[in-house]
């Protein structure tokens, strides 16, 4: 239908995907939006888990989701400070398992604009099958460049922004929605 997309967030665990599909089952467009660390200090220090093994929870988990509902996004958390070939290979293992959505997070506010945008067009050159599925961005305001660094992603082919009224968001915040609203109003020729 047309009504409004509802997404459930889940770690990437049976419970946690579980929950977010009780959440969203009934709404007119549900998501299960699945995330996992991707980045080398992440795993090692936060998850416990090798890059072969983090793929392996990848594949099945966004699998299990896309079992209980059609639209699965897939965030790599902590991207920006991911090995970008590492990345591909976890983008291109969430696509095969049925993720639609592909979100690049900067999970800490860490990158700068040049940086964001030439990870999503690295990311739109290698990973097999991203031209069929949505690229988002998610940007922390850190180093007060959220808009900026979601801009950036804009220009290299994101299709979906998450932001935030007023930026509200964990630690400096996230991008400010109508920041983002407002440039792209005011600068179309961008």
């Amino acid at each position: 239908g047309s009504g409004v997309a509802i997404a459930g967030l889940a770690r990437a665990s049976i419970s946690d995907i579980d929950a977010a599909w009780e959440g969203v089952r009934d709404a007119d467009q549900p998501v299960i939006h699945v995330f996992l660390a991707t980045s080398g200090i992440h795993l090692a220090y936060k998850l416990n888990l090798g890059y072969e093994e983090a793929l392996e929870r990848v594949s099945a988990m966004v699998a299990y989701a896309h079992n209980l509902c059609p639209t699965v996004e897939f965030s790599a958390e902590d991207a920006t400070r991911s090995e970008w070939d590492y990345l591909c290979r976890v983008f291109e293992t969430a696509i095969k398992s049925g993720a639609t959505t592909i979100n690049v997070p900067d999970t800490v506010g860490y990158a700068l604009p040049h940086e964001y945008e030439g990870l999503f067009r690295y990311l739109r050159e290698r990973v097999p099958g991203i031209e069929d599925v949505v690229m988002s961005a998610h940007c922390h305001n850190d180093l007060g460049l959220a808009t900026s660094n979601t801009l950036a992603a804009i220009k290299a082919g994101a299709r979906q922004v998450e932001v935030t009224i007023n930026g509200l968001g964990e630690r400096a915040g996230n991008t400010a929605m109508e920041e983002v609203v407002m440039a792209l109003r005011t600068r179309p020729d961008c």
